[in-house]
């Protein structure tokens, strides 16, 4: 094993990726998919990162999003980009550092997108978004329900220790228009002879949010359904995430796995995901890769969108 730190270190880091989710939902599959740029431009004071994020053009099922819904959140959506956001030493964003201009993109955009499109689900999007915008909580909020920053910005690093098995909770955005679902998982490297020679993290397990089936179909931020109705159905669910890790700075090369949640009959709700580094598409040359693998394999197996929140195909 290295005796280097498991550190999170992206200063100078710029990256292109692919990123593509496919969501299967009461006998329905979409594809979503888009390209999106990272690039850390600087340290910050208490062992920060300040990130800017770039969305390129969002894709549904191969297409250029064609309904009036699509379009109103795509819309919707833009006014978020370029996204800065603040990230801690252990790759989590904690905050985002430009919501005035965010918001001021809002209300440049607002009136245009008033005068095409009407209705009480414009409405309902409008009166979001200018809760949204209002402020750095509300803009951190609604990034969480994003599948991109919750996968990549996820709790992967460890400070301070070298790379070891560990249990933490990961936050996924399995639901749409709610809280993000808790999942209890195992994080292990997992010795891989892949020819791209990297280090693979793997997360692992299942469900443990303390809401109910009812709560989440209801789509409620916390557990009520005992306490208002008499009932509580236990979700089941599970996650498995595979992180493919460059060797010379940690930084992420490729985010493969699917999540899975069993609701009512019909309303099982999966999501595969994959998020590819795409080298040609770099500003700047990505790092050589090598190999580092755990000396000893470990025992056992192998260990909203935002701009689409509103996309009621999701569901």
């Amino acid at each position: 094993m290295s005796n280097r730190s498991f550190r999170f270190n992206p200063v100078h880091l710029s990256r292109t990726y692919g990123v593509t989710y496919i969501i299967q939902s009461a006998g329905t599959e979409q594809a979503i998919s888009y390209e999106i740029t990272v690039s850390c431009s600087k340290r910050l004071p208490g062992n920060m990162f300040l990130f800017e994020i770039n969305k390129g053009q969002v894709y549904i099922n191969d297409q250029a999003p064609e309904k009036m819904i699509d379009k109103l959140a795509e819309q919707c959506g833009k006014v978020l980009y370029p996204l800065q956001v603040k990230v801690n030493e252990a790759g989590q964003f904690t905050g985002i550092a430009n919501q005035l201009q965010i918001a001021a993109a809002w209300a440049a955009a607002k009136p245009t997108i008033q005068q095409y499109y009407t209705g009480d689900i414009t409405d309902e999007i409008i009166a979001y978004m200018d809760l949204a915008v209002s402020s750095e909580p509300h803009i951190y909020q609604s990034l969480c329900r994003d599948w991109f920053m919750a996968l990549y910005f996820a709790d992967l690093y460890q400070p301070g220790s070298d790379i070891m098995k560990r249990e933490l909770t990961a936050a996924l955005p399995v639901m749409p228009y709610t809280t993000p679902v808790l999942f209890n998982v195992t994080q292990q490297p997992v010795q891989h002879n892949t020819a791209s020679g990297s280090l693979v993290l793997q997360q692992k397990g299942n469900c443990s949010d303390p809401r109910s089936v009812e709560d989440i179909s209801a789509e409620k931020e916390i557990p009520l359904s005992r306490q208002l109705h008499g009932i509580h159905t236990p979700i089941k669910g599970q996650v498995d995430i595979s992180y493919k890790l460059y060797h010379t700075d940690y930084s992420i090369n490729a985010i493969t796995g699917e999540c899975s949640l069993q609701l009512a009959p019909g309303q099982d709700k999966k999501v595969t995901f994959t998020i590819y580094h795409l080298r040609e598409k770099d500003k700047t040359q990505a790092p050589a890769m090598s190999v580092l693998l755990p000396e000893k394999e470990p025992s056992g197996k192998k260990k909203s969108l935002f701009s689409y929140f509103f996309n009621r195909g999701e569901n």
